[in-house]
């Protein structure tokens, strides 16, 4: 995926704002103005994908869910959140595609370490679920299935994986009571979870 950055010089937003909705929250206050400008295009976007801004906790300071499809081009400026690293996450049906900056004194420095993290799949089919998990890192990576018990999920089946860049596993739960399951994954420092019923 293809992406331009530039730097030039902006609106100062308040760091609050992230928050809520970005564009609805600028001001126009252009005395003495040196703060700067980050403009992120991504290319091949498709309606329903989304784009998070996080600090390095994970906390979500924006998102916005596209509505079209093609190149989008979204305007930020960083210069009053305070030092720190953060990032970009472009979410895909399949992979998040994660761009980190650092803040320091208002000025903007992007880390060339982008990654791309692949989301599990899970397929349920009959008595049976299906999940896979391209881990090119070979980290570690646990796989639980849940089932719902009353008001609360108990797991029924955990698995672990080390040094595994491909996992593929088919789990059968035929002896298992109907009712409705769900899938958790622990990978790459989150948590992927899917519902399913059987």
């Amino acid at each position: 995926m293809k992406k331009i950055m530039t730097l030039s010089i902006c609106l100062l937003v308040a760091a609050t704002s992230f928050a809520s909705d970005f564009a609805k929250n600028t001001s126009s206050n252009f005395d003495g103005r040196k703060d700067k400008e980050i403009t992120l295009t991504l290319d091949n976007v498709k309606e329903g994908q989304q784009l998070y801004i996080k600090d390095i906790k994970g906390f979500v300071l924006y998102n916005k869910t596209f509505t079209s499809t093609g190149s989008v081009k979204n305007t930020f400026d960083f210069s009053t959140l305070p030092n720190g690293v953060y990032f970009f996450e472009h979410e895909k049906a399949y992979q998040v595609k994660v761009i980190p900056f650092n803040v320091n004194n208002g000025e903007v420095k992007f880390s060339p370490n982008e990654k791309v993290i692949y989301k599990p799949v899970v397929k349920a089919n009959n008595n049976s679920v299906f999940v896979s998990k391209l881990q090119l890192d070979k980290k570690d990576v646990t796989v639980s299935i849940l089932f719902e018990n009353g008001s609360n999920f108990e797991v029924i089946h955990k698995e672990n994986f080390t040094n595994t860049a491909n996992i593929q596993r088919a789990y059968n739960l035929s002896k298992k009571a109907p009712g409705n399951y769900k899938v958790i994954v622990k990978a790459n420092g989150r948590e992927f979870v899917d519902y399913f019923s059987i």
